[in-house]
């Protein structure tokens, strides 16, 4: 698995504004079927953070209304971020290093994608079959 990120990444990428409710937040990740978010920040696109659902669930059971908190006051901020030739195995141990499910593809500022801990299952299956 030397092929780089980007042959496996999700390309088209939803993201969510920092100011956005949370209730906004759920509506575009159950909309698209998606598992996380990049948050953008005021400066028009600079990657704020990251929402999961992950942070959606302890959120809920804080029990904190959705219509109120906004996407900033609960994503995990300054996610990680590589490059799109960066090899396979290279954000596989990075995201066993750093404990976490989802790594940005980015390139001069701008996303290009997303990898999720499923996307490396799904590509074990694939290469399995």
């Amino acid at each position: 698995m030397d092929m780089p990120i980007s042959s496996m990444m999700a390309k088209e990428t939803k993201t969510v504004a920092m100011d956005d409710t949370i209730s906004h937040v759920e509506e575009v990740l159950h909309t698209n079927n998606l598992s996380a978010l990049p948050v953008i920040g005021r400066a028009e696109d600079v990657v704020f953070g990251i929402i999961s659902t992950r942070d959606l669930m302890r959120f809920h059971v804080e029990k904190r209304d959705p219509t109120v908190v906004r996407a900033w006051e609960i994503c995990s901020y300054k996610p990680v971020e590589v490059g799109p030739d960066v090899s396979i195995n290279q954000v596989a141990r990075l995201m066993v290093t750093k404990g976490i499910h989802h790594v940005l593809i980015t390139e001069n500022k701008e996303i290009l994608g997303i990898v999720s801990a499923l996307d490396f299952v799904k590509k074990f299956i694939q290469d399995d079959v």
